[in-house]
């Protein structure tokens, strides 16, 4: 019902293409505590069928843009993705399961693809021209092939949580 209702709010289109912006924020744990970084250069297009439900569409960041304010952190963070080979992580968005609140998609990160199924919430606004998202998870940098940076002998743990939020813009 919810579908049918936001078809008639939404009666100018049946599939909607958005142009994303937003960030990303990473935070990760060490002996000493935690810290965080932040990466506001999330983009991509979207395509969502108001019909189906069906989200697909590709989202960027730029993994030389970490600011966690601390240049050292960011310099072994941009290390540890060897920016010079993977300057990019992407996800391939295939789905979203509304059931659950999940985004699905491939996600290629230094070098290695892996599915993923993320939550996310999001608000239509202005009559579906622009859309909203926040979404937050935990990634294995291993998963990746990442190995965790350290300093001075002290590593920072595999498990990294990330949050992301932004927008999209109907074209």
């Amino acid at each position: 019902m919810r579908w049918l209702t936001l078809l008639f709010t939404l009666g100018w289109a049946l599939a909607a293409g958005y142009q994303v912006q937003g960030e990303a924020v990473y935070e990760a744990r060490a002996p000493l505590g935690a810290f965080q970084g932040v990466n506001p250069t999330l983009r991509g297009k979207v395509v969502f069928d108001l019909t189906t439900g069906q989200l697909q569409g590709r989202v960027c960041l730029d993994l030389t843009a970490w600011d966690s304010k601390e240049p050292l952190r960011d310099r072994h963070t941009r290390d540890m993705f060897q920016v010079d080979r993977y300057r990019e992580a992407c996800l391939e968005i295939t789905g979203y399961d509304a059931q659950k609140g999940l985004v699905l998609g491939t996600l290629s990160l230094h070098g290695v693809e892996r599915k993923v199924a993320w939550p996310l919430r999001y608000e239509l606004e202005e009559g579906g021209k622009r859309a909203r998202f926040a979404g937050e998870f935990e990634l294995l940098l291993s998963d990746f092939g990442l190995k965790a940076p350290s300093f001075m002998g002290m590593r920072v743990q595999d498990r990294v949580v990330v949050r992301v939020k932004g927008q999209g813009v109907a074209q």
